[in-house]
This record gives C-alpha cells, structure tokens and sequence, in this order.
C-alpha cells in the first residue's frame, strides 16, 4: 500500500505581506467567522494569516483543504487598509 505524503505547514515557504489585507470569511461546522488578513491558495490547502495589530503583524492563522468538510472558505472581499 503506497503512503500519499500531505503537504503540511511545516514545509510551507514564508512570504512578506504587504501593507494591503482582505476581509477573510469561512465557516467552522457552520459557524461563520469573519477576520482581516491574507489568504493564500497552494495547490488544495488555503492557508489564512490574520492582522493582530500594527504592534504584532500579520501571522499564520490557519490551513485546510479546499475538501475539507469542517471548514469552508465563503468569501475574501476588497482589500483593506
């Protein structure tokens, strides 16, 4: 039986974030939540980073699968300043 390896945030290569953020919304077991930050897509995961603050920046938040059944990414809106 062939192992299939996942691609994890381990190995995930850090980008700069420019100034500009989006307004992030997805759904956890249908529970909506709204945050402003940056979403990336890579192949079939989407990795969210949420704006904590001038004083933190912007960190990882979190990663799923697109085919995830737990989490569901709704909308990204206009950027923000």
């Amino acid at each position: 039986m062939e192992r299939k390896h996942l691609y994890s945030y381990t190995k995930h290569t850090y980008r700069p974030f420019s100034d500009q953020r989006q307004l992030i919304t997805f759904t956890f077991n249908d529970i909506e939540r709204t945050i402003i930050g940056t979403m990336e897509e890579k192949g079939d995961l989407i990795f969210l980073y949420e704006f904590r603050g001038n004083y933190i920046g912007t960190e990882f938040f979190i990663s799923f699968s697109k085919k995830s059944s737990s989490y569901k990414l709704i909308k990204v809106g206009e950027t923000v300043a």
